[in-house]
């Protein structure tokens, strides 16, 4: 295992520094929290040359500067913002699960931004740190349902279940290190984000898509609202969610901060009961996103939710315990099932020597 040597501010420095770095809500799946319970569950699942690889792949991801001059923070940035005291090994584990939110850094900074995929285009072959699009479209397989006899669009594509399969190909093949740690950190946020129920589905209300549940407006009692935000340091930024996808995202615990994420995802993650191995056995992308949208129709779209994009009065729907209980369920076991995917893929591309 190699050690990785830094330099590490006080935590309460690095928050003053870090507190403006907020994605929109609508912007990530799972949230910073979420994504990084998938890499952590991962992390310890993986083989020791694995995790070696993946390291030295990680170590290579640049800050990136937008057309706007915008940044996107990388490598020498995240050593720099982990919280003090750790371990090497704690260390290293925190900085894989970092790089496990850098796709959605990237976005609505100044780069070529867009949910649609091209024309024509059918698989997007990545070029790396060069790309200067930040691939909305990449992270999610819109699978169409309706509440009220809306014409349901195809599926597009590229979607996530093409980029993974494309990306697991690449990683395993190519010979470039640059390109392969560009392809490392998009499959580390991927195959998180395609477990994520309202990223296998959009509902179509009046002929018009709910762009994966961003439209649909909630509420949220305040004994709901201190759920969502239990599980995080005292201070760190976040809202709780007041639209559906945002709702699901957040179910880990909304910290809109990825650094100030990291405990609260091992907190999050080191209870969760393991994935089954007939599910992690299944290493078609296509079937993660199929069960995400199974989900979506079975538990998303169900009551209190309505049919439209508000209640009756035009307010948010308002959100109940039970409905809360069984997609806090949910998530749990899906971000178990994407982390023990995502070891198994990286343990097959590197297995031990």
């Amino acid at each position: 295992m190699r050690t990785i040597k830094m330099r590490v501010r006080p935590f309460a420095a690095v928050f003053c520094v870090l507190v403006s770095f907020v994605l929109p809500q609508d912007a990530r799946a799972w949230g910073n929290t979420g994504h990084e319970v998938v890499a952590f569950i991962a992390w310890q699942q993986m083989n020791a040359t694995a995790r070696k690889k993946a390291l030295d792949l990680i170590s290579l991801v640049p800050q990136l500067t937008s057309p706007t001059q915008k940044k996107a923070d990388g490598f020498a940035q995240w050593q720099t913002e982990l919280p003090p005291g750790l371990s090497a090994d704690d260390q290293n584990m925190f900085l894989f699960m970092r790089s496990a939110t850098w796709a959605d850094s990237i976005k609505h900074i100044g780069f070529h931004d867009s949910d649609d995929p091209p024309p024509g285009v059918t698989v997007d072959h990545p070029i790396g740190f060069s790309d200067t699009a930040s691939h909305g479209y990449w992270h999610f397989v819109d699978n169409g349902l309706t509440s009220d006899k809306s014409k349901v669009l195809p599926t597009p594509a590229p979607n996530a279940a093409v980029q993974i399969a494309e990306l697991r190909q690449r990683l395993a093949s190519e010979t470039k290190d640059e390109l392969k740690a560009y392809e490392l950190i998009w499959l580390l946020h991927l195959v998180g984000d395609i477990h994520q129920p309202l990223h296998g589905a959009r509902r179509f209300v009046a002929n018009k898509s709910d762009l994966g549940g961003s439209s649909v407006k909630i509420s949220l009692s305040s004994d709901l609202k201190d759920k969502f935000t239990a599980n995080r340091p005292a201070g760190a930024p976040g809202n709780p969610p007041t639209e559906l996808h945002a709702f699901w995202d957040d179910l880990p615990g909304v910290t809109s901060n990825p650094a100030l994420a990291l405990k609260p995802a091992v907190n999050f993650g080191k209870p969760l009961a393991a994935a089954s191995g007939a599910a992690v056995n299944d290493t078609v992308p296509s079937d993660w996103s199929d069960k995400s949208f199974q989900i979506a129709k079975s538990d998303v779209y169900v009551s209190p939710v309505g049919p439209g994009n508000t209640n009756t009065q035009g307010k948010g729907f308002a959100m109940t315990p039970t409905y809360y209980d069984q997609a806090l369920s949910d998530a749990k076991a899906q971000l178990a099932l994407a982390g023990a995917r995502l070891a198994k893929m990286l343990n097959d591309i590197w297995p031990p020597q």
